[in-house]
Order: structure tokens, then sequence, then C-alpha cells
């Protein structure tokens, strides 16, 4: 009878081991977590003979157990949608708060008579708990949740047996979770980086061809956002009456939100450049529609702007808060007017005036923003409205941008572009 109840006891071991290395093999073929959770359960109720298990996962920002998933052969499926949907558990209420809070497997032999048992999830399930088997889900040193199995087939209460089996189980359970949120996270990031490659490829879209050019006029650009996409804009629109409108504007934000505003703004500027020919009254059009937009959030933008007439070089300017324009001659720079604006969005109903150049052949006008002035190294040192001062002055001749751009590049070396980079440089040769 002894040697009979000994190779009971011995082939019960032998089983359970081999689901344990079954649940093992069967867990690290899988990867999404969508996958992972009901299969987690699936296996601990297997290799400890219950009636039914749950998981709950830890939120660390809110500090409370919310039920992940619900394996029942009483109740069936819908007590996992009711608890996930219902109920959750704060640090130490219940017994798998208790088991969270202090990091220790516990057994219940009759959970209704025990004062910590909440019967929350009983009475919303139906489901009746008599005994009870809660273990820790931890990955070094970090709680990742709980899992219960509930109600033994064979026997009145869980025994330490199967505690033990359960804990080893619960170690394969938290590294298939990390590893399924490590994979989750990746992928996110993968779609993420997906889409803002889509986003780059459409903001390029908003980037103009740029117009032939005629009486010795030429045109050079360049935009580099600092990240994928960014909140600088330039353009070159042919008008109507033969002149090219042309600006520099930037967005006070960078990436995804900065490069929606910048759309707006392109789409407004494009808008209001068929009804308005004086440049003062275009920028206060302008402003109304986006003050009318951005206020409430908080986003603003500046601009630079010019009406540009390439067979004569006559060129009008107006400015909306940003960086004025640099005009360079063959000996040095010339007195360009002094332009004063708000920036786009930041009031209602405001005013801007207007200026007049004309180019003269080998001169240069050139738009820029920011982040050619706020630059930094590693040191984090701006590079500087002198440095862009002395680089346009030695310049052989245009396009100066050109020369401008590789010293910024030079001076931030191999750190990270902080703001996204525009220039737009208009010069005139001999005919």
């Amino acid at each position: 009878m002894n040697r009979s109840n000994s190779d009971r006891d011995d082939s019960k071991v032998a089983r359970r081991l081999k689901r344990l290395i079954e649940a093992n093999h069967s867990l690290a073929d899988m990867e999404l977590l969508e996958e992972v959770l009901p299969r987690l359960l699936d296996l601990a109720r297997d290799v400890t003979e219950a009636e039914a298990s749950s998981l709950l996962l830890y939120n660390p920002e809110r500090n409370v157990l919310e039920f992940a998933s619900v394996k029942d052969e009483v109740v069936g499926d819908r007590a996992g949608a009711i608890l996930k949907s219902s109920v959750e558990l704060e640090m130490g209420e219940g017994i798998a708060g208790w088991v969270a809070e202090n990091r220790k497997s516990i057994i219940i032999p009759d959970a209704q008579r025990d004062p910590r048992f909440s019967k929350r999830a009983d009475r919303k399930t139906g489901f009746i708990t008599q005994s009870l088997l809660c273990v820790p889900l931890i990955h070094r040193d970090e709680l990742l949740g709980v899992i219960n199995v509930l109600n033994p087939k064979d026997k009145h209460c869980f025994d330490i047996e199967d505690q033990d089996i359960l804990e080893s189980f619960a170690n394969l359970a938290a590294v298939a979770l990390v590893r399924s949120k490590l994979l989750e996270t990746r992928l996110q990031q993968e779609r993420f980086q997906t889409q803002l490659l889509a986003a780059a490829r459409i903001q390029s879209l908003f980037w103009p061809k740029l117009p032939e050019a005629k009486g010795g006029s030429h045109i050079w650009t360049v935009s580099a956002p600092a990240a994928f996409v960014g909140g600088d804009l330039y353009d070159v629109i042919p008008m109507p009456d033969g002149s090219w409108l042309v600006y520099v504007a930037d967005v006070s934000d960078k990436g995804l939100p900065a490069a929606l505003i910048m759309a707006a703004l392109s789409i407004m500027i494009r808008g209001e450049a068929l009804s308005q020919d004086e440049l003062d009254k275009l920028l206060e059009s302008v402003n109304d529609a986006m003050y009318e937009l951005m206020s409430d959030e908080g986003f603003f933008a500046t601009v630079v702007i010019g009406k540009y007439w390439s067979d004569t070089g006559k060129m009008e300017l107006s400015l909306g808060g940003h960086l004025p324009p640099l005009w360079v001659g063959e000996n040095g720079f010339k007195h360009a007017p002094d332009l004063q604006g708000i920036a786009l969005g930041v009031v209602p109903r405001a005013k801007y005036k207007k200026s007049e150049i004309v180019l003269s052949p080998g001169d240069s006008i050139l738009f820029v923003t920011d982040g050619v002035t706020e630059a930094e190294n590693e040191r984090n040192e701006f590079f500087g409205h002198r440095r862009l001062v002395d680089s346009l002055l030695k310049a052989s001749g245009p396009p100066r941008g050109i020369g401008l751009l590789d010293e910024v590049k030079a001076w931030r070396g191999v750190a990270e572009a902080s703001d996204d980079l525009t220039m737009l440089e208009i010069w005139r040769t001999s005919t």
C-alpha cells in the first residue's frame, strides 16, 4: 500500500514536471502579449490541476492591480470580460493585493473565512472561491503582477507542492511577460518610425519647385528638420504679376505638432496670396487666421516674407517676429530696412509694415531660421550671429548660404541638431 502511494506520488511529480517543461516550450514559442496571457492561465491551471486561474498585472503609474486575463471552467469566458472591465485591486487589498505588497506566495485553505479575501470578484462573476493559491510575478526585483489558481479539482485545498510548482511556473511566466512587453514596445517603435517616415515624405511635398530665374536672378534653398519632420517652412510662389512670393517661417515647436501647424500655415499663405497683393495686408489676414487656430494651444509662428521681381531685382519685405533678412553685396553688408512686426498667432488684428529694396548684380538676400544662429556644439555653445555675419562676409560670392551651411555643420560636429534649420537665398548676377 505504501509503495502504491509512493508510486502514485512519483507519477504525479513526474507528470507535473513534464507539464512544466511543456509550459516552458509553449511560452518560448509565443511573442505577442495577447497570445501569451490566455496561454499563461491555461498552463497555470493545468500544472496545478485547478478549476480556474487569473492574472492581475501591476500598474505602477496608478499603483493598482488590474485583471489582465481569467480562465474559468465553471463560469466560462464571460468572467474575464466582467473582471477586466469592473474590478481592480489596490496594493494590500484582497489576497492578490497582499501578495503583491509583500511579494510572498500564500495558500488560503478556506477563502470565504479569510478576512483578507475580497469577495468582489466572486460577486461579479458568480464563481465561488474555496481554496486559493496566489504567487507574485517578479522579474529582477520588479513586480509585474500576481497569478492565482482557484479550487483544486482533486482535493480540498492546495498544498506546498502546488505552491512550489506554481512558483516555478511563475518564474517562466515573468520572463515570457517581459519578453512580450519588450517585443510589443519594439513593434510600436517600428510602427511609429514607419509613420514618421511617411510624415517626412508627405512634408517633403510642401517644398516647392523653384521657378525659372530671369534677369540674372537665382535662388537657393535648404531645409533640415531636427527630427523626421519639423516646423520650419519655406515657399516660392510665382504670382500672376510675374513676381515671386518668397518666405521662410518657423513654428514654435518641433516634431509632429509643429509639422501639422506648418502645413496649415502653408495652405493659409498660399490661399491669401491669391487675394492679397500687399505683403502687409497678407500677413494681417494670415495672422488673424493663425490666431484663431493656435491661440488656445499657445503655438505661434515667425515669418520673413518678400515679393521679388526677378527681372529688375526689386523686392518688397515684411516681417513677423522673425530674424531680419541679411542683405549682402560685393563690398559687404548693405543697410536693410528696419522691419518690425509681431509673430503670427500671438494677438489678433496685428498690423505689419512693408519696405522695399533693389538687389544689384552681385547682391544676395538671405532668409534664415534660428536653427542657424542657435545651432549648438558638444559644449552647448550657440553658433551665434557673429559667426553668421563672418561666414557671409568671407564668402567669395553667392550663393553664400552653401558655405554658411558647411560652417554650421562643422560647428555642430557630432552633436545632434537641436532645432530645425532653413535658409533661402536670392541673388543677382550680371546678365
